[in-house]
């Protein structure tokens, strides 16, 4: 599966699975592939009642959030795996950084990416989704101070469990 479908899926799995638990959650996408808003859309009735999905651009993210912030319980947003203005805003505005292993190509420059986004956001948490590759996600994790590996299967619990309700 290409990467981008399956960081697509992710977030919008995340969001909808929030959004049934009957929180107001928003799913913004920074790809612009979109591939999140394509997702959520299968996400079902019940969810869309408490889900809004949109694109969002790169120049708008960082005043966009400051301003949604109070708006939603929860905000998830899927941005584009490579380096640009949208990934590396998401990552400064983020809480949580979810990040498949499955498929990275350029891990020293992710390393990069992420030590910087943390002189900005140092409370910054860093999971790493692998299922077809653990042993890179480990190897991955050993690079980048606190990350923690995890199953998809686990992802709901490893990035909610710990944001107060």
């Amino acid at each position: 599966m290409e990467k981008s479908i399956l960081a697509a899926r992710l977030a919008s799995t995340l969001a909808a699975s929030r959004a049934q638990a009957g929180r107001k959650v928003l799913l913004l996408d920074a790809d612009p592939r979109h591939g999140a808003l394509d997702q959520a859309q299968a996400a079902g009735e019940h969810a869309l009642a408490h889900l809004t999905a949109r694109p969002i651009s790169a120049k708008g993210l960082q005043p966009e959030l400051e301003h949604l912030v109070n708006c939603y319980h929860d905000i998830v947003i899927d941005s584009e795996a490579r380096d640009s203005l949208g990934s590396r805003s998401a990552m400064i505005a983020a809480r949580v950084l979810v990040v498949s292993v499955d498929g990275l190509a350029d891990e020293a420059n992710l390393v990069r990416r992420i030590a910087h986004a943390r002189t900005i956001n140092p409370e910054l948490r860093v999971l790493l989704v692998a299922d077809a590759a653990p042993l890179a996600a480990r190897a991955l994790a050993a690079q980048i101070p606190a990350a923690s590996t995890i199953a998809a299967e686990q992802l709901y619990h490893a990035v909610f469990d710990s944001i107060p309700s």
